[in-house]
């Protein structure tokens, strides 16, 4: 088993990866069905309804792989299933979540979120048996803070140090802030509610963390982090 790293903290963390699909593409979507052209509370509840045979069918798939190669009994595992477009496995050590909604930038498209949260075994997390459930499928660590980040301090903060190994880029009336650290991949992208390590090609989980752990060294001393 891969050391786990010092002092982590994984409260608040998770790994996210978001895929598209076409409405029409749905198990469940049949011939007299209107595929939406605009994104409502009714669009929504219907593609989510119409989204429970895919939603049973990737539960069906994590359950068999938690088992097998997670070894966890049947008792261990708390399944939600499918209803209003969110299905989730409660595990020992995580909570495994997918969910179906209409992209919002394009009302024919389903966007799927699958998510792991609520980790409560970090030695077990950084494992080989963990990733080899996932491979790699996620290209993307979340972290939501437990208060708003004032971005204006942060980057301030940041410039304050004035680090060649850390480049920022961010608006004028600092709604958000994009950094790229040397020897890390992908880039880490702020907001006032949300900090995400954005990879360009999925990863292992255990990668994925490492290299979020490594973010969170080099912002040593910012307390948003």
């Amino acid at each position: 088993m891969p050391s786990v790293p010092e002092s982590i903290h994984l409260a608040n963390v998770t790994l996210v990866k978001e895929q598209r699909s076409r409405v029409r593409d749905l198990q469940s979507f049949r011939k007299g069905h209107q595929i939406p052209t605009e994104s409502t509370e009714h669009t929504n509840s219907f593609v989510g309804r119409i989204a429970a045979e895919d939603l049973a069918a990737d539960l069906e798939t994590r359950f068999a792989d938690f088992r097998k190669l997670l070894k966890f009994k049947r008792v261990d595992l708390q399944v939600t299933d499918p209803e209003s477009g969110a299905a989730m496995i409660s595990t020992p050590w995580f909570d495994y979540q997918i969910t179906a909604s209409i992209a919002p930038d394009d009302p024919s498209e389903v966007l799927w979120r699958r998510q792991i949260a609520e980790f409560r075994s970090p030695a077990q997390i950084f494992s080989s048996a963990f990733s080899s459930v996932f491979g790699n499928l996620f290209d993307t660590v979340e972290l939501l803070p437990p208060a708003a980040i004032d971005l204006a301090d942060f980057i301030d903060q940041i410039e304050e140090r004035g680090l060649e190994t850390v480049t920022l880029d961010y608006d004028r009336n600092t709604t958000w802030c994009h950094v790229s650290l040397k020897g890390i991949p992908g880039q880490v992208r702020l907001t006032a509610d949300r900090v995400a390590l954005v990879v360009s090609q999925p990863q292992s989980p255990t990668k994925l963390l490492e290299a979020f752990v490594q973010v969170r060294s080099h912002f040593s001393g910012i307390h948003y982090f």
